[in-house]
């Protein structure tokens, strides 16, 4: 008798302890139910901007051999409704913690650390969607001795490598008269 209840106590797998619930709570009062068996299940739900994996209102948590399904009850739900200075092409669209977004930005701007994906966080979106402007520099304050930059671009985004051509009968130091210009175009200013 002792060995089978032994036997019957192994097969059900350890109990699980009250759940602690990141986000969110148990919906009643159980705590005389604990420690809970396995297969045993219990209704909980989710603050505000957070769901459970279901995307209901409401779930159920269960205790399993490997502890409480799902592991993480309560997800960051955020919502794409706007971009500050770019093309919104998913209004109100629902996104979970995870989840990532590709934004298009207004010419001349671009997200934070010129990113073009929002992620969405256990703190809501990361980088924040507002576009910001791109610090660029203009063609006109760029001198190049004997030279020209060649494409017809007007301005410049930072760091943006760009060709120069020499003036007929000018060469460069290496002999070249067509090359790219590895300097960021910032240091001519």
């Amino acid at each position: 008798m002792c060995k089978t209840l032994f036997l019957l106590f192994l097969f059900q797998g350890k109990p699980c302890s009250y759940p602690v619930i990141k986000h969110g709570r148990l919906y009643y009062s159980y705590r005389g139910y604990f420690p809970a068996r396995v297969n045993q299940q219990f209704v909980y739900n989710c603050d505000h901007h957070f769901v459970p994996p279901s995307q209901r209102s409401w779930d159920h948590l269960t205790c399993t051999a490997e502890g409480w399904s799902p592991e993480e009850p309560c997800l960051r739900q955020c919502i794409f409704n706007y971009l500050e200075n770019g093309h919104n092409q998913h209004p109100e669209e629902k996104y979970l913690q995870g989840e990532t977004v590709r934004v298009r930005c207004y010419e001349g701007y671009s997200l934070q650390n010129d990113q073009n994906t929002m992620t969405c966080t256990e703190s809501g979106w990361s980088p924040p969607p507002r576009c910001i402007r791109v610090k660029t520099c203009s063609k006109s304050n760029i001198r190049i001795e004997n030279g020209f930059l060649s494409e017809s671009t007007f301005t410049y985004p930072l760091n943006k490598q760009t060709e120069y051509k020499c003036k007929p009968g000018y060469v460069t130091a290496d002999a070249s008269s067509n090359m790219i210009y590895n300097s960021y175009i910032e240091s001519l200013l």
